[in-house]
């Protein structure tokens, strides 16, 4: 079953969207802000929105440096649901 409220907020935000497709493997945001040609501004922004919504986790949230991002079952999904 589709979730259409998760979509809706994928697609309002193309930066999320870009990001979600990005994470093939576990990445910091320096590797996705290159990745995505997006400001490291932009990505913290949109990691915290993604997380918020567990469609990404972080592996080591108590380190303050070279914190990797990976998506998630959830996020997985709901990409496949975009298609």
């Amino acid at each position: 079953m589709k979730n259409y409220s998760m979509i809706s907020f994928i697609l309002r935000g193309e930066r999320r969207r870009k990001i979600l497709l990005s994470l093939d493997k576990p990445m910091t945001p320096k590797e996705i802000a290159e990745k995505c040609k997006v400001s490291i501004h932009n990505v913290s922004k949109s990691l915290k929105e993604l997380v918020d919504k567990d469609l990404i986790v972080c592996k080591n949230p108590q380190d303050k440096f070279y914190r990797f991002y990976e998506i998630t079952k959830k996020g997985k999904d709901i990409l496949s649901q975009l298609k």
